[in-house]
């Protein structure tokens, strides 16, 4: 029987809406966890690698769970790479509530650990799962969900819409600079494609707000 994911999310977003992260932090985890979780799904299909699919997609849920601690603006700043080991101690403390299997607790909280050591970073040995929830972790935050962002921060930080257009033009243009500096750093070709096909659907996106927000009321 595989893991029960729906009642592991609800989890893990009750931890995030009863943490202080889910109102100091940029942008609803819940909402990445979701994304997170569906693209390791769609990479587990597509990559056709021989994976434990369990422990990668409650690994997917879990991985960003380390954030609950980071509860002021200071440790957001200061801890934001501490995040993983955070997540992993919390993670092997809630499955082994579950009565998860002792092994497979431990498959997933490596996964959670060194979801950010990526080859820039770290020299390591990455098993297939883990190039897998590397992947999905980036390819989550492009295309729509790339597109998408800059308006969360409105809300988040009350900022004026048309100041996050400006700050779409300024950062990354027409021409998703940011989604392509992640494309060099997955690990599969399947991955790669997907990103391919993400950086053109936020192209478009941005080319719409940017004439959606050409008016005269703004010149000058």
């Amino acid at each position: 029987m595989p893991p029960d994911y729906k009642k592991l999310y609800e989890i893990v977003c009750d931890l995030y809406a009863n943490s202080e992260h889910f109102y100091y932090g940029q942008w609803d985890e819940t909402f990445y966890t979701l994304r997170v979780f569906e693209t390791c799904k769609e990479l587990i299909q597509k990559s056709r690698l021989k994976v434990n699919k369990d422990v990668i997609l409650t690994a997917a849920i879990f991985h960003d769970i380390g954030k609950t601690k980071l509860d002021t603006e200071e440790k957001i700043q200061e801890e934001w790479d501490d995040h993983p080991q955070y997540g992993a101690e919390i993670t092997r403390e809630i499955l082994r509530d579950l009565k998860f299997d002792n092994e497979f607790i431990e498959e997933v909280v490596y996964l959670v650990k060194h979801h950010g050591d990526r080859p820039n970073k770290v020299e390591m040995l990455r098993t297939p799962e883990l190039k897998i929830l590397q992947d999905a972790d980036l390819l989550a935050d492009m295309g729509i969900a790339s597109f998408i962002r800059p308006f969360l921060y409105s809300g988040k930080n009350k900022r004026k819409t048309i100041n996050n257009v400006n700050y779409i033009k300024t950062t990354k243009s027409s021409n998703g600079t940011i989604s392509k500096e992640n494309l060099y750093r997955l690990n599969l070709k399947a991955s790669r494609r997907i990103a391919k096909k993400l950086i053109k659907e936020a192209n478009k996106l941005n080319k719409k707000i940017f004439k959606m927000t050409q008016s005269e009321l703004l010149e000058g």
